[in-house]
């Protein structure tokens, strides 16, 4: 399950230049399913105006401590009463010092004294501001309360000067918030490759043989991964969803491409994870121009294509997770396959239960892990949820041979 769903986050946005990439934290926490409430400052305005914010959180922006239309004076303190977690992002020297010495002249800086839930902070602003030690102390002493400070990144500055003082990138920032509200990091450090999607095999030019596969499965897994500290790299038969945000996306086209791809990836991985659709079959004869509807043959004739899971274990000494795709006697079928592929593990779907498989938003199957005779059931839910839980089990596999090898 996403630890940002149904969270309640509060974004303070300050007068920096960065100001602009608080839209696409944003739009990653309402990805993730998190309800994003943003006060922004009066510097920040002149920045990205609230109407942008407004607009991309679905929320009126909080700005003022003295509203037009007042109500009962006491909302701010109310609303930190009900938060997950703050975000101040970007924050400026300004706001570091205020939130260190518990200055409280503005909505945000006030609301920031009351909050007493997980505080993420990612400064950014010109390396000589950074390097101040009135900044510096600032910032140890935010750290010493308990929150978090983000180191800003070294670059090329809005002044063009080159320095530290560039903020994270919005992903790096909704990464560390989960991490704050809970999400495991049991994958940190480790290599992950995820398969993801259909294949297309050729006919001519404009047709070809394919699957109904949607790439949410594989998408969900490389996002998980992600967010739970690993380095991930999704390689992908072609699909029409977001690319999930923090990895290495390599697209292809065909099994062969595919093939191709994981074994050239696969050596260095610690975890595999081929949740890939590939097409079973190509045609004997792919055309270079497309043939004309009197033309197309009364029989097409096709072969098979390359089985990427046989002789993987071959190449690489990472977990490798399978996926089964079954209508009829699923379990038998399942666990030959693990077997015959030499698998840590697989995970059996069933297309033809209502809300499982292809082209929806939900999975549910059984996951078996090799040589331990486990039997688990994957409700049905979201596949970001099933994500999860197959990563969980999964990575109990991983600290096992970690400790193995040590």
């Amino acid at each position: 399950m996403s630890v940002l769903k149904a969270k309640r986050i509060l974004l303070g946005v300050t007068g920096s230049i960065a100001a602009y990439k608080a839209c696409e934290i944003i739009r990653l926490l309402r990805k993730a399913g998190a309800d994003v409430q943003v006060m922004l400052t009066y510097s920040g305005s002149k920045m990205v105006g609230p109407s942008t914010f407004a607009a991309l959180s679905g929320k009126e922006v909080l700005m003022d401590l003295f509203p037009d239309t007042p109500k009962a004076g006491l909302e701010h303190i109310h609303l930190a009463e009900t938060l997950d977690a703050l975000v101040v992002a970007p924050a400026t020297a300004n706001i570091i010092a205020k939130m260190a010495q518990g200055v409280a002249d503005d909505l945000l800086s006030t609301t920031a004294l009351v909050c007493e839930v997980p505080t993420l902070i990612a400064p950014a602003m010109n390396f000589r501001m950074w390097r101040n030690e009135a900044t510096q102390g600032n910032v140890e002493l935010l750290r010493k309360r308990g929150l978090t400070v983000m180191e800003p990144e070294h670059g090329l500055l809005a002044s063009l000067a080159t320095g530290e003082g560039r903020m994270v990138e919005p992903e790096a920032v909704v990464s560390v918030l989960r991490d704050l509200l809970g999400t495991p990091q049991d994958l940190a450090g480790q290599r992950v490759l995820v398969t993801a999607g259909p294949t297309r095999e050729p006919i001519d030019p404009v047709r070809f043989i394919s699957n109904r596969s949607s790439g949410r499965m594989g998408y969900a897994l490389a996002q998980a991964a992600v967010d739970r500290g690993a380095s991930v790299t999704l390689v992908s038969g072609p699909t029409h969803i977001e690319v999930p945000s923090g990895c290495d996306v390599i697209r292809v086209n065909t099994a062969d491409e595919m093939n191709q791809t994981v074994r050239k990836e696969a050596p260095d991985q610690d975890l595999i994870i081929m949740a890939a659709a590939v097409s079973d079959f190509r045609t004997t004869e792919p055309k270079d121009s497309k043939m004309k509807k009197q033309e197309l043959p009364g029989t097409l004739k096709i072969k098979s294509t390359p089985d990427i899971l046989k002789g993987l274990r071959d190449i690489t000494r990472a977990t490798i997770v399978g996926f089964a795709l079954e209508t009829g006697n699923g379990e038998e079928n399942a666990r030959e396959k693990m077997k015959m592929k030499r698998l840590d593990a697989i995970v059996l779907n069933y297309v033809d239960r209502p809300g499982s498989g292809f082209e929806t938003p939900t999975n549910e199957g059984i996951l078996f892990l090799g040589g331990r005779k486990k039997r688990t059931v994957l409700p049905l839910e979201s596949k970001s949820d099933m994500a999860h839980r197959i990563l969980s089990a999964v990575g109990k596999i991983l600290a096992t041979d970690k400790m193995k090898i040590e």
